[in-house]
């Protein structure tokens, strides 16, 4: 029973001699912590790295500069933009322009300025569709709109009016891609092919390829989506004859969105065929 006793009483003592071991002044804990976090966020363990950061808080000190940096980060990756702005904007503030992470903090508060703009331009788009359809303009503009639909479904027979619409786009953009140069050479012109698609009952989906024939036809690609519903259907395009390319606008964003090869019908007919698939996605 002694013995007993004698062996709780040790590993009690053990206990509090650990304690006191791992025990450390706040601003060094904070450090520690700081590092966990970071490792966390290395192998994308965002709610972990949440958890050691909130830690910090809790210790009444004056963090590293690099805590609101991997603040910054964390709020970015749950979607919160003027959060991650205001938390990157004063890492840059305390950290000066040496540090470590100067560069990528400013380039990403310019990644949530872009993103904080298009989101805006989206807002002010479904205003002016509620505008639109509250005046009536859309009702007007439908007899044509229905005529030009019909025309597409005989060209191009499909089980859907959108998947007629997305051939006939697609087949433009086959027969105008743009190719750089003087001298145009599919080739040997680098080139950008785009190719449109549906995906689910409101999204509308571009993929961009750009071809360099001189790098062995070496492609690079990207993809972009528009969510339909409540955007501004109306697509607008301009021609440039210095750039030798007819560029068609985001109807959102009102941003460069497709580029063609410069001729003024093709490009009007492309932006009539998107109207009218993004009207068809918003039904």
């Amino acid at each position: 029973m002694i013995k007993s006793v004698a062996s709780v009483i040790l590993l009690f003592c053990l206990s509090l001699a650990a304690t006191r071991v791992l025990a450390l002044p706040a601003d060094m804990e904070a450090d520690r912590l700081l590092l966990a976090a970071q490792a966390k966020l290395d192998d994308q363990n965002f709610e972990a790295a949440r958890g050691y950061l909130s830690r910090i808080d809790g210790l009444k000190v004056t963090p590293a500069p690099k805590f609101y940096y991997l603040s910054g980060l964390i709020a970015l990756h749950y979607g919160e933009l003027q959060k991650a702005s205001d938390l990157l904007s004063r890492y840059v503030e305390e950290a000066g322009r040496e540090a470590e992470f100067y560069e990528p903090a400013l380039n990403k508060i310019t990644l949530i300025e872009e993103q904080l703009q298009s989101q805006e331009a989206v807002s002010q788009s479904r205003e002016q569709l509620r505008e639109i359809k509250a005046s009536g303009g859309i009702e007007r503009d439908d007899t044509a709109g229905k005529a030009y639909d019909d025309k597409v479904r005989k060209l191009y027979i499909a089980p859907t009016l959108k998947d007629s619409l997305v051939l006939h786009i697609n087949s433009l953009l086959s027969s105008y891609e743009y190719l750089e140069g003087r001298i145009k050479n599919r080739d040997t012109s680098p080139r950008l092919e785009y190719q449109v698609s549906v995906q689910g009952p409101s999204q509308l989906s571009v993929v961009r390829k750009q071809v360099d024939p001189s790098a062995g036809g070496q492609a690079s690609l990207s993809s972009s989506s528009l969510d339909a519903f409540g955007v501004n259907p109306f697509v607008s395009y301009r021609c440039s004859k210095a750039t030798d390319q007819c560029v068609i606008r985001h109807p959102a964003t009102g941003a460069d969105w497709i580029v063609i090869a410069r001729d003024e019908s093709a490009a009007k007919e492309l932006s009539q065929a998107l109207t009218r698939l993004i009207k068809a996605l918003q039904r």
